[in-house]
């Protein structure tokens, strides 16, 4: 179950893509748009991440996948 999120408003992320079943997250910016990215997350993270669409993308990989 991928569900990708919604990325218009961010000036970082071109694509994300989240699992929470797995925590698995896939993440394109618009700097490097040939290469996507495959990280980790908590589950619970990213199931906030889903309900809430008022976060900042770049801030939340930031600080749950780089963590």
């Amino acid at each position: 179950m991928r569900y990708p999120i919604n990325t218009s408003n961010s000036e970082a992320i071109d694509t994300l893509i989240a699992n929470p079943i797995t925590g698995s997250v896939r993440v394109r910016f618009h700097k490097t748009p040939a290469r996507l990215y495959r990280l980790k997350a908590s589950r619970l993270e990213i199931l906030m991440l889903l309900l809430d669409s008022n976060l900042s993308l770049g801030r939340w990989v930031n600080l749950h996948c780089y963590a």
